[in-house]
């Protein structure tokens, strides 16, 4: 790293540059300028009382290697990514603490992909087919997304694939390499003809993985995914019609998670019980979606259909899981607006219908072999779903925003086992409901500065697969798992300042109930089980601020402290009363400074991370830790009309060791998934024809 310190001073004296060939430039976004579509509509920023997080530009457009979200939203206050590592059960994405009980997946949050929605109707969520370096944009809304979307308490992550190029034909190739057998290959196509446009994504990303076998060469941890994305839009009917279309192909080695003498004793080896059972997952995905926006009588109508068939293969150490899913629905929505008051009102309603079902299949884990079939059974989730908002011109400087939603969830299980079997018939039903409202007010105290209040429900319902987990063996539905409920109050403030400084502070307080936690049982280790705690809580800081002294230099900081604890929770002869809510690091402090020169940047970054809480007794801890690291990108070559930009990166320059991911209440105390070492990137990426 000794490199280091001079190559950033010496790329003080910058220009900004033209990023994709578009000129996109680091500035500060004016709060005035941002339109936000996470509240289902197109309103303000700056009229927006909800903590609402916008990337765009440079932290999407950048050449990134691919291996996590947290490079694109690293920055974002109250948006945790915990990087596993392991394709297998993929990145740990929570906002304000809600998604970190999940041990695959994600859990708590409402995502969309270009207005189709990649969480089911059950609130489990994927992002396993997000093609993150073809993004132009990410709204998130940090807070609870019941109000409007249903089954969520965390809030909401909206991914908008970047428009295509002006130019009918447009084409982009990236390639990198890096450590542990790290590769990228990647081809995107784009053009417009007119009034329609398209974007075509094919990429491969494989590596080998770092957690060795014993004390040979040898490591488990390895992935390979294909993927094609596809975008279109085009006039039609008087209004536009955009599709979205995605192939998903995975095949990941699960290398487990280890116990504290382990980890005190310097090893970060795959789990040997993981490597003799073959643990990993096997994934197959087609998803398509149409949405059809048009004026209708001074309103303007929006229609979205979307539908999924994924295939799963998930042997854990003490089963194999195979899940065939069919899931989709519909959208439809009306927005207008009204002149009723001095600032107006804009509204809009919707209901949606989904339907999810899954044939699902448990065997015995023989050594990566199929044993005994101990489940065969189809789950079904029906959800239907009323919603409403409208945002209100009080006064001059004053704004509401009221809405509401009524859900309805029915999840169905048929047990499939014979009859000769000589277990009981465990099909049947259970049903959730929920009426959900929110409230906002917002004040511009000045032209750069708002103060916003709100508050809203939180529910959020156990999946399926939590549904079925039972630890005593049985199939069919836990009986005795509810969905947690709450409610959340807000206060903050957002602004900028002379054009080179802007921040965002909120603070915020969940009281919930009947929270869901995971736990392990002896009798299945690395097999995930729910239950609900009494009464618990969250309180928490978000800070944001972005500075850009002159137009070559821009930093950013973000801190967010969340205190979750248990009020209420007994396990047995146990009381976890008083204790912090496993898998959420108290305090999280992130920083970025970006330096340009021409085409030459080069992007110093650090997180710290406090202690993170193993278990509900809060015996065990994964200790805090700072990682730093340093990307580069070179100058642009042109050869025949032909871009040339190579890239390169530092992560954990330091080389720490630190646990990246917490398994919590696992079985053994088998909490902790070590992060890599020191590991190292570089690519090129090309593009043609040249944009003037």
């Amino acid at each position: 790293m000794n490199f280091a310190v001079p190559l950033l001073l010496s790329l003080l004296q910058v220009a900004p540059p033209a990023t994709q060939e578009a000129q996109d430039t680091i500035r500060p976004i004016p709060l005035d300028a941002v339109v936000v579509q996470v509240l289902r509509d197109a309103g303000p920023l700056s009229r927006t009382p909800a903590s609402v997080s916008v990337v765009e530009g440079p932290p999407l457009t950048d050449p990134l290697p691919g291996l996590t979200l947290q490079e694109a939203l690293g920055h974002v206050p109250g948006l945790l990514v915990q990087s596993r590592y392991n394709l297998a059960v993929g990145d740990r994405v929570a906002i304000r603490g809600f998604g970190a009980r999940s041990q695959f997946g994600i859990r708590g949050i409402r995502i969309f992909v270009d207005g189709i929605p990649a969480t089911l109707p059950d609130g489990q969520a994927s992002l396993d087919h997000l093609d993150t370096s073809s993004l132009g944009r990410v709204e998130v809304l940090r807070g609870p997304a019941s109000s409007l979307y249903g089954n969520a308490a965390g809030g909401v992550l909206l991914f908008q694939t970047r428009e295509p190029y002006a130019t009918p034909l447009h084409q982009q190739a990236r390639l990198a390499v890096g450590s542990h057998g790290m590769n990228r290959i990647q081809s995107t196509t784009s053009g417009s003809f007119q009034d329609a446009g398209y974007l075509v994504s094919l990429q491969r990303f494989g590596i080998d993985g770092f957690r060795p076998v014993g004390d040979g060469p040898q490591v488990y941890g390895a992935a390979e995914r294909l993927q094609l994305n596809a975008t279109a839009h085009a006039g039609v009917g008087g209004g536009e019609l955009r599709a979205s279309f995605n192939i998903l192909d995975l095949d990941a080695e699960n290398p487990g998670s280890l116990a504290r003498a382990a980890l005190d004793a310097g090893q970060r080896g795959a789990f040997p019980f993981n490597v003799n059972q073959a643990t990993g997952k096997e994934i197959s995905q087609v998803q398509g979606g149409l949405t059809w926006t048009r004026p209708l009588g001074g309103l303007e109508l929006e229609a979205t259909g979307w539908g999924v068939r994924r295939q799963v293969r998930n042997p854990i150490p003490p089963a194999i899981i195979e899940v065939d899913r069919n899931a989709g629905g519909a959208r439809a929505m009306l927005r207008g607006s009204l002149d009723a008051l001095p600032g107006g009102i804009t509204w809009n309603l919707g209901s949606e219908l989904e339907l999810q079902d899954d044939d699902r299949r448990n065997f015995q884990n023989q050594q990566g072999s199929r044993g005994q079939r101990t489940v065969d059974q189809r789950d079904r989730v029906l959800g239907v779903g009323v919603f409403g908002q409208a945002r209100i011109g009080l006064a001059p400087g004053l704004h509401g925003l009221v809405g509401g939603r009524a859900d309805w969830l029915n999840y169905a299980v048929w047990d499939d086992r014979p009859a000769t079997s000589g277990v009981p018939d465990e099909s049947g039903s259970r049903t959730l409901d929920a009426m959900s409202p929110s409230v906002g007010l917002l004040w511009e105290a000045s032209p750069g500065i708002q103060l916003f209040t709100n508050a809203t429900s939180v529910f959020e319902g156990p999946t399926t697969t939590e549904l079925a987990n039972r630890p005593e063996g049985a199939g069919g539905f836990n009986p005795d798992l509810d969905p947690q409920k709450g409610q959340t109050v807000e206060v903050g403030m957002r602004g900028q300042a002379g054009g080179t400084f802007s921040w965002d502070v909120a603070v915020f307080q969940t009281r919930l109930t009947g929270e869901l936690v995971p736990f392990e049982v002896p009798d299945a280790p690395g097999r995930t089980f729910f239950r609900n705690s009494g009464r618990s809580s969250r309180t928490g800081v978000e800070v944001g601020a972005e500075w850009m002294p002159i137009p070559a230099v821009v930093g950013k900081l973000t801190y967010t402290g969340v205190n979750a604890r248990f009020k209420e929770y007994d396990v047995g002869a146990q009381d976890f009363s008083g204790n912090r809510v496993p898998g959420l690091p108290p305090h999280r402090v992130e920083g970025q400074l970006r330096l340009e020169q021409g085409p030459w940047v080069a992007i110093l970054q650090g997180e710290w991370v406090d202690a993170v809480p193993a278990n509900d007794a809060n015996s065990d801890e994964a200790a805090a830790y700072t990682l730093l690291g340093l990307r580069l990108q070179g100058g642009e070559i042109f050869l025949s009309g032909i871009r040339l930009a190579p890239f390169a990166g530092i992560e954990n320059a330091l080389d720490r060791d630190y646990v990246s991911s917490v398994t919590v209440n696992a079985f053994g105390n088998r909490f902790f998934e070590p992060g890599p070492g020191r590991t190292f990137h570089l690519g090129v990426e090309t593009s043609w024809p040249r944009i003037p």
